[in-house]
């Protein structure tokens, strides 16, 4: 099993390997301190099968660095594991793709059995996050998100087109894209083009077939 650490802080970077080597015995721990660290090792050849990321890193970091990751690792879980536990920021992290978001200030029992569900394809949301009246974000029915014509909106978006572009491809109004584009984010739950188009390769929306509709 390849997991890759992204956290500059070696004290905890140690203790969170020793914490990670009941997941599995064959675990090889990559280790990061930086966004650009954790690029290189993604540049090589080695598949990873799970992501943990601290929210705040030297070179930037937060959703821009969740992002970047989750780009490029579109079938990999990633994980938060950050000392910051505003219920905003954990909310944010889950709707722009990532798959559980674990304080540091966590039990080692719970940061075991958070990252194994993970694996088996859940999304951990932390237990004070619920309390503060935040619910899970957790991924709908693909079928029951867009429509046809959605889809087909976010395919293009997905080839980074302006509305404009959009509306002429598809022979429609630019009001019209406007407005798909707003049900597009409502339903992916999340807050603009880039977060939608990620979370969509998450939840494999980009590879569904659609037909044309108005």
């Amino acid at each position: 099993m390849e997991l890759l650490l992204i956290d500059d802080h070696p004290l905890f970077r140690k203790a969170l390997c020793r914490t990670l080597w009941e997941l599995a015995e064959d675990l090889h721990v990559h280790e990061a301190a930086t966004i650009a660290e954790a690029l290189a090792i993604l540049d090589g050849s080695v598949v990873m099968d799970l992501v943990l990321y601290d929210w705040r890193l030297p070179d930037g970091g937060g959703l821009r660095g969740l992002v970047a990751i989750c780009q490029l690792l579109p079938s990999t879980p990633v994980v938060v594991v950050s000392a910051n536990e505003d219920p905003d920021v954990i909310a944010t992290a889950l709707s722009a793709g990532a798959r559980g978001y674990i304080p540091k200030s966590s039990s080692t029992g719970v940061i075991n059995s958070a990252l194994q569900l993970v694996l088996q394809g859940e999304i951990y949301v932390p237990s004070a996050t619920l309390g503060h009246g935040h619910r899970p974000v957790m991924p709908p029915s693909r079928g029951d998100l867009l429509t046809a014509r959605q889809a087909e909106v976010l395919s293009l978006l997905a080839e980074g087109y302006a509305n404009k572009r959009i509306a002429c491809a598809l022979g429609i109004a630019e009001a019209t894209v406007r407005a798909h584009v707003s049900d597009i984010l409502h339903g992916l739950q999340v807050e603009n083009r880039t977060e939608a188009v990620v979370r969509a390769r998450r939840l494999g929306l980009l590879h569904l077939p659609s037909t044309s509709s108005t």
